[in-house]
């Protein structure tokens, strides 16, 4: 990753990259800000004030979680990270981590038996159920929804070993990151979702550059999330060092087909496709170090 933060001043790109701020600005802040703390208790707000469940349930849920922030702030005070481990469920992850997806399982019968039936290899009824649940007028069901369904596609893409099935992956989770951020804890998932798809379609420049975008934009990554990102990204980092390198390459490679009039797919459209990519993943990953800093 070294390497790719490095390069700030890319050749053809680097004036665009720094004037995105002032082309493009960004809000003071947004759902990628936000940690899972904040987020849930936006969440206890919204089981309030828009779900309206039962005043006891929600008081149930409610002193759940602070009992739960409670002793795990406790914990880390003590430097007892086991305990801490523990009561959260044997989650590695942040603080109530789970605690919306758990929530939401109470709350919504229909989302706990779709979850399960994914758990159960019924991956069909799942979907059915997901995709009715996509639909709902709750932002954090339909989010979670979502959520499961790319999961899914993952799933049926992987046994078919089909590119457009990926695709569908990649835009489903793409989906899921420009909307569904401030309603998911595991919005990082929808990142590493892409980076799995561009693993599969063999294009290893994209994935590259989405473990950097997972790495500077999601905050409290679960320890096992960062390390698997961290791993793959110095992998990849060691076989594309200078990955605006590698573009210019396919763009030179571009002219030169365009300059013997061969227009077709493959290759010319190929490769003008894979930069339009390439260059919409750079601007991505410069907005979120721009947030960052």
């Amino acid at each position: 990753m070294s390497s790719l933060a490095g390069q700030v001043g890319w050749k053809f790109l680097g004036p665009l990259l720094l004037l995105l701020p002032i082309i493009f600005p960004l809000p003071a802040q947004s759902p990628a800000d936000l940690g899972s703390r904040e987020k849930t208790e936006i969440f206890i707000q919204h089981l309030v004030k828009v779900a309206k469940i039962d005043p006891s349930r929600y008081q149930a849920l409610v002193l759940e979680y602070e009992i739960g922030n409670a002793l795990a702030d406790l914990s880390t005070a003590e430097g007892d990270e086991g305990s801490k481990e523990k009561f959260c469920g044997g989650l590695s992850g942040p603080v109530g981590e789970d605690f919306m997806d758990r929530a939401l399982k109470e709350i919504h019968p229909e989302y706990a038996r779709a979850a399960q039936l994914k758990d159960e290899g019924k991956l069909d009824e799942a979907r059915e159920s997901a995709k009715a649940l996509e639909k709902s007028v709750d932002p954090y069901l339909a989010a979670h929804a979502r959520l499961l369904l790319a999961e899914l596609a993952l799933g049926e893409a992987r046994k078919a070993g089909d590119g457009q099935a990926f695709e569908k992956v990649i835009s489903l989770s793409e989906t899921i990151g420009q909307n569904d951020r401030l309603y998911l804890l595991k919005d990082h998932r929808a990142c590493e979702l892409i980076a799995l798809s561009f693993a599969q379609l063999k294009k290893p420049l994209l994935e590259l550059i989405q473990y950097a975008i997972l790495l500077t934009d999601y905050n409290d990554l679960p320890p096992e999330v960062e390390a698997r990102a961290k791993e793959r990204l110095a992998a990849l980092d060691g076989e594309f060092g200078h990955p605006l390198t590698t573009v210019s390459g396919w763009m030179s490679k571009v002219e030169k087909l365009l300059r013997d009039e061969i227009t077709g797919k493959d290759p010319t459209q190929k490769h003008e496709t894979d930069i339009v990519s390439a260059l919409d993943k750079f601007i991505e990953l410069q907005e979120a170090r721009e947030r960052k800093t």
